[in-house]
């Protein structure tokens, strides 16, 4: 069982790795910008002010002083991408973590319990491995509507499939040690076996994999939002900006831009900590390429 030490030890590692202190300098000045958007923000970010549409940067020569434009109601793009960093951030982190929760449990029972359990939520996986996300989406969203509570949920069923597969595997392997047949001698239950035994010896790719999913999930509500099936209005997200501002592309750039360049840094923060993390739990991986899915 991995120690609080020994946790430590690891993000202590991971800060050192500089693409992981890229990552977590990055992640961190995007989650105080969107704690502290009541204080940064300028203008109110729903606020429509139809005289001052699609304005450019203050810094492309627009009018009003700001910062990243306006968008086609005249909203300032600048304070709408500092509250939407909040909802993404939160759908994002939220998802990731309730997958992570559901793919760590059916993982272990399914890696215990290889030859019944196992092969029907491996199925399941291949299955839902072979759909493509944005079908799912939207025969989910048709069933159970729009809004952030289906959209969590759609999210959090969606990823526990990579967790699952790759603990199976550790789990199939982990029960024959010494260590787990010693418990077991002396009168463990599986229960007690599963959860003080089995569970720590797998958190390594559950926290790497949840690192790499949160940015992965919230690109996907980016693409849902899109589509029109994720956030609703007036509730925003940095997907529906872009959503919203696709129509007027070719007048105000800027507010697609800056709200698309928010969500790559996003995207980039975290699976840069998810590098770093897996190269901290298997210092050897720093030397050969890996897919992350595979630690």
């Amino acid at each position: 069982m991995k120690s609080p030490g020994r946790m430590r030890e690891i993000f202590t590692k991971a800060w050192r790795n500089p693409t992981g202190k890229f990552g977590f300098l990055t992640l961190g000045v995007l989650v105080l910008a969107a704690l502290f958007a009541p204080l940064i923000a300028p203008h109110d970010p729903t606020a429509q002010v139809l005289t001052a549409a699609d304005r450019a940067p203050a810094w492309l020569g627009g009018e009003g002083g700001y910062l990243f434009g306006t968008d086609s109601l005249g909203r300032d793009v600048f304070s709408r991408i500092l509250y939407g960093l909040r909802l993404s951030l939160v759908i994002g982190i939220v998802a990731a973590t309730i997958s992570a929760a559901l793919g760590l449990v059916l993982g272990i029972v399914a890696g215990w319990y290889e030859r019944f359990a196992g092969k029907i939520l491996m199925r399941m996986a291949d299955v839902q491995f072979a759909v493509p996300f944005v079908a799912v989406g939207i025969a989910l969203t048709a069933v159970i509507g729009p809004g952030i509570t289906p959209l969590l949920i759609i999210l959090s069923v969606w990823g526990w499939t990579t967790y699952a597969r790759t603990i199976a595997n550790s789990v199939s392997q982990i029960k024959r040690q010494d260590f787990v047949t010693a418990a077991r001698t002396l009168g463990a239950s599986t229960p007690r076996l599963m959860l003080r035994h089995v569970a720590p010896s797998v958190l390594a790719p559950v926290v790497v994999l949840w690192s790499t999913s949160a940015g992965v999930l919230i690109l996907a509500e980016s693409g849902l939002s899109l589509l029109g099936l994720g956030v609703q209005a007036p509730v925003f997200s940095l997907g529906s900006m872009l959503a919203d501002s696709q129509i007027a592309l070719r007048l105000s750039w800027w507010s697609v831009l800056f709200p698309g360049l928010a969500l790559l840094l996003i995207v980039l923060a975290f699976n840069m900590i998810g590098d770093a993390l897996r190269d901290a739990f298997n210092p050897s991986s720093a030397l050969v390429p890996r897919n992350p899915e595979l630690v």
